[in-house]
């Protein structure tokens, strides 16, 4: 039997099941108003109802009762958690009730869940008239506050072998590496890059791998340093790459308590340089003036495609707190292009079929003689013409849409 279309393996709080069956409730919170004379009710809508979602999984195999009482642990754990829904995905829940029953078998037993999860409420939607962009350069900034005391508690070379401490020497060099070709394709220069340099010496000094604390900063204030170079468009590029870092690592083999620690402080560092990248690059969406609608929305989509895949990433590791920061950063993120998108133009396709100057076409679609130089450049630069006095004829462009 094959899994439906869309679905992906479940977990609550990184403790993984296998699901059987799920349902999903909802609807609308309605009010019934009767008036004197009156024979039919006035309906007022309140707004949606809180989700539930009630699965049915299991845990079966010789380590089931291990497996188990972990799942049964993160379900009796205080507050809400990331539920990554087999079929809808990552949504952070709270946890109704549940029903454990275990039985023997012969592939060692097994232990069947029936949860009922509802949905925890999230932050409100911003107005039209709120400060979108300001709400999420705020979120930014303490998401990467998180993000360092998060690391704080979760790396450490005190009192370790050697080659542990040398291992998290080489991370953050590989970290450093990859910041510097970020700054070096966005082509700083005078006190800004003067600026990143001294971040980046920092970052580089040999006994700062064993300061926890000052490795956190050293490392944030490198990365934020970034965001004084360039303009927002390659800003947005550069942390989309960083977002990337960690995924070339080769995994960490052995099971020894050495072993354990050194995938701990590569999952704690890889997590902080994310964590500190994806705070920049909702900084950079914030500050980005978008020429259309289209490519407001493809920017957006793209960010939150990632930043949901780091919590997902979080939410396998056990990180609800690490979850929680992507998240939050998506969904601020979301609400700000989406409320200033709302207002851009939006793109259409204009076939033109001999050739002439931009200026020519320019003036043709929008009218605008006092701005006919500013839109023959506009077009000349999204479809990415050579020459502004031969616009090619015969081919599909794409302009603003006007009229």
């Amino acid at each position: 039997m094959t899994a439906p279309a869309g679905w992906q393996k479940g977990s609550f709080r990184g403790a993984k099941f296998v699901t059987e069956g799920h349902e999903e409730s909802g609807g609308r919170r309605l009010v019934s108003h009767e008036f004197p004379q009156a024979n039919t009710p006035v309906l007022e809508d309140l707004g949606k109802k809180a989700g539930s979602f009630s699965i049915t999984c299991h845990i079966i195999g010789d380590g089931y009762p291990a497996d188990a009482d972990a799942l049964r642990d993160a379900l009796l754990k205080d507050g809400v958690g990331t539920l990554i829904h087999p079929w809808y995905g990552s949504m952070q829940v709270g946890v109704d009730n549940y029903s454990r029953t275990d039985s023997a078998g012969a592939d060692g037993g097994m232990a069947v869940f029936s949860i009922s999860f509802l949905e925890s409420g999230l932050p409100a939607v911003p107005s039209p008239t709120a400060d979108t962009g300001a709400i999420a350069k705020d979120l930014a900034n303490s998401s990467a506050e998180q993000a360092k005391a998060s690391f704080a508690k979760g790396f450490s070379v005190t009192g370790v072998t050697a080659f542990v401490e040398d291992a998290a020497s080489r991370l953050v060099s590989s970290a450093a590496i990859a910041t510097s070709v970020r700054v070096a394709l966005l082509g700083g220069v005078g006190p800004t890059l003067r600026l990143f340099q001294a971040n980046l010496g920092a970052i580089g000094a040999g006994a700062l791998v064993r300061d926890a604390v000052g490795l956190g900063l050293a490392t944030v204030n490198l990365i934020q340093s970034v965001s004084a170079i360039g303009s927002p468009f390659g800003l947005i590029g550069a942390f989309t790459a960083l977002l990337g870092f960690g995924g070339e690592l080769e995994p960490i083999g052995g099971d020894t308590p050495a072993r354990d620690l050194q995938r701990a402080n590569q999952a704690a560092y890889v997590q902080l340089v994310n964590a500190a990248a994806a705070a920049e690059l909702v900084r950079a969406i914030a500050d980005a003036d978008f020429a259309s609608y289209q490519d407001a929305t493809a920017t957006r989509d793209s960010a939150a495609e990632l930043l949901d895949q780091l919590a997902l990433r979080q939410a396998d590791l056990h990180d609800d707190a690490g979850a929680a920061i992507y998240d939050a950063l998506r969904r601020a993120m979301i609400a700000d292009v989406t409320a200033r998108g709302g207002t851009l133009a939006r793109l259409q396709d204009y076939l033109l079929l001999t050739t002439e100057p931009a200026l020519v076409l320019a003036y043709r679609l929008y009218g605008n003689a006092a701005g006919v130089a500013d839109d023959a450049t506009e077009i000349c630069a999204r479809n990415r013409i050579g020459h502004p006095g031969f616009v090619p004829g015969g081919q599909s462009l794409q302009v603003r849409a006007h009229g």
